[in-house]
């Protein structure tokens, strides 16, 4: 990133965690997505429990998309917080690679124009983007994993009085879908 000086407006970071059968393809095509809107952009991939070749494969194509940089392998559940901390756009959109989707580029959108009025938005099951600045602290102190960092990061931005937009409801937890064998089991 030594060499990288121009102006960054959004910082995508990615946790990524075995995810080598389509990771390329969604950061490749989220890349593309951002240079056709005019955006200032970087891509930050960091390994988050990571144990095949993802991380090898984005290496290899930072010589195709040259805002990209591989940071490495955190500890599990703070990719994100080590990630923003080498960041350096004005928002950070915080995406995990594994969730079964590439960035949807209309809700993205939708996401950045709604940011001009809200310190951070949360699509949940998708991605959460935040001012960076305004959001520091719960961005770096929040750490997890798919709905367990969406909704420790609401919590923790609601303590601090931060204006969130939340869209979309959590799923249902499975809490109860061995109840029926552990009755069974107990008789």
């Amino acid at each position: 990133m030594a060499g990288k000086t121009h102006t960054v407006g959004l910082s995508v970071i990615v946790a990524v965690r075995d995810d080598e059968d389509s990771v390329g393809r969604d950061v490749r095509g989220l890349a593309r997505h951002l240079r056709e809107r005019g955006l200032a952009f970087e891509i930050l991939a960091i390994g988050d429990g990571s144990y095949d070749t993802s991380l090898t494969l984005l290496r290899f194509l930072c010589a195709e998309v040259p805002e990209l940089s591989v940071l490495g392998i955190a500890r599990g559940g703070r990719a994100f917080r080590r990630a923003t901390a080498h960041a350096r756009g004005d928002a950070v959109l915080l995406w995990e690679a594994d969730r079964g989707s590439a960035v949807p580029h209309a809700i993205l959108g939708w996401a950045l124009s709604r940011l001009s009025r809200r310190a951070a938005v949360v699509v949940r099951g998708r991605f959460v983007l935040a001012h960076r600045m305004r959001s520091l602290p719960v961005l770096l102190e929040t750490t997890g994993h798919g709905n367990e960092y969406e909704a420790r990061f609401e919590r923790r931005a609601a303590s601090l009085g931060l204006d969130v937009e939340i869209v979309g409801r959590r799923p249902a937890r499975r809490r109860g879908l061995l109840a029926p064998v552990l009755r069974i089991l107990s008789v």
